[in-house]
């Protein structure tokens, strides 16, 4: 449980629990779409840039109110520092290439491109596992330490602000989906009542629908799955 002056970094794994799951999703999904189905690559193609634009975001986020603090503050793990940094450019490099693929199958759907995205994708999430590896056991410690409560705050509320309004509940759905009882009881702790509210009574739905619509018949979850406990 989190402590009353500590930030909460277990938010920051629920975040990458999302990022995970949907860049091993996204190359499956992708991989399996037939030649020709243009429909489908249409449909994912907007998927994956809605990934990438999370990405940018999450991670733009991080640049601006995470590692300047922790250079003026932890200058001993400055080099720690330094590398996050590096390998934000590193995946920047992987989602530009991505972004390159995509128009052309999106248009025909066609076997090769469908390969060579599949490629772009893999290439990518490997890259992603050693950041969030790295960030969670090695720079969490870091931000607990040496940032305070309000700036941790601060990040998320970042996220939060920069996310269209019309996808909010499928943000909170996918952070939701994977979490365990106390992680989401924490979380939706900071989500206003009435907010609370509306996820019960239609952000949930909403999530069940889009992700009915993304994943097929696999997104019948167990019950109580994605439920986002009382208000």
């Amino acid at each position: 449980m989190p402590g009353t002056s500590t930030p909460y970094t277990q938010e920051m794994i629920m975040i990458h629990r999302v990022f995970r799951r949907e860049a091993a999703q996204l190359r499956q999904y992708v991989g399996a779409v037939r030649s020709g189905d243009v429909a489908r690559a249409r449909q994912l193609a907007g998927v994956v840039r809605e990934y990438i634009g999370g990405l940018h975001h999450h991670h733009s986020g991080e640049d601006e109110l995470i590692w300047p603090l922790l250079h003026a503050r932890a200058q001993v793990h400055d080099d720690l520092v330094t590398r996050m940094e590096k390998q934000h450019e590193a995946l920047d490099g992987t989602l530009t290439e991505i972004q390159y693929l995509l128009p052309q199958w999106e248009a025909a759907a066609e076997e090769t491109d469908r390969d060579e995205l599949v490629a772009a994708l893999a290439a990518h999430e490997r890259i992603l596992q050693q950041h969030l590896a790295d960030e969670e056991g090695l720079v969490m410690p870091l931000v607990e330490e040496h940032l305070t409560l309000a700036e941790w705050e601060r990040v998320g509320k970042n996220g939060l602000e920069g996310m269209p309004k019309n996808r909010i509940f499928l943000a909170l759905g996918a952070i939701l989906e994977d979490a365990t009882p106390v992680e989401r009881a924490e979380f939706l702790k900071k989500v206003p009542l009435p907010g609370r509210i509306a996820w019960k009574l239609v952000g949930q739905r909403q999530y069940r629908s889009w992700r009915a619509a993304i994943r097929g018949d696999e997104a019948a979850a167990p019950a109580g799955r994605v439920q986002g406990g009382t208000p």
